[in-house]
């Protein structure tokens, strides 16, 4: 059924939207892409989650076409980490979520006024174990503390977390 509301949106999509939309799985842009196919003109408008499971069939379509990630390795994120302004004081996880799950982010706190840490690396809807571990091991090589979370999970895979936490009430 899910696959079927897909392809009947396709089918309503202007050719030429149908290319931007592949153009931007490609380039792994999934919210222009989104984007892209709710505001092609298509009457009734699409519904927000029709529009964005048709992206997600597009991006298993055109799996063999998709940018190449970027190297993850502690070879890698050190070698981003050293064209920072300035070296890190400490490195920072910490979870952010998205319609397709759970996204664990690594940042770089630079010394200086309070900002946010500058991005190095996101893993989204893997085993964690490993970029918690190369996390760990990026940190030792740079001798500074890792904070955040650590090895429970996403929020919503520990012990005890409930949906409705820190909701008012």
């Amino acid at each position: 059924m899910v696959y079927e509301k897909a392809h009947e949106l396709w089918l309503a999509l202007p050719w030429e939207t149908r290319e931007r939309v592949d153009a931007l799985v490609i380039r792994r842009r999934r919210i222009m892409a989104v984007r892209e196919i709710r505001e092609a003109g298509v009457l009734p408008r699409p519904d927000l989650n029709d529009c964005v499971v048709l992206g997600a069939v597009r991006e298993e379509i055109l799996a063999d076409r998709l940018v190449p990630l970027p190297r993850q390795d502690v070879d890698a994120l050190a070698g981003r980490a050293a064209e920072l302004p300035r070296p890190p004081v400490a490195l920072e996880l910490e979870w952010d979520g998205d319609t397709w799950g759970w996204i664990l982010l690594l940042g770089a706190v630079l010394p200086g006024p309070a900002e946010r840490p500058h991005p190095l690396a996101q893993w989204q809807q893997v085993d964690w174990a490993e970029p918690l571990a190369t996390a760990r091991a990026l940190a030792d090589r740079f001798g500074v503390p890792l904070r955040g979370p650590g090895d429970d999970g996403p929020p919503d895979m520990r012990a005890g977390w409930s949906g409705d936490a820190g909701r008012a009430g």
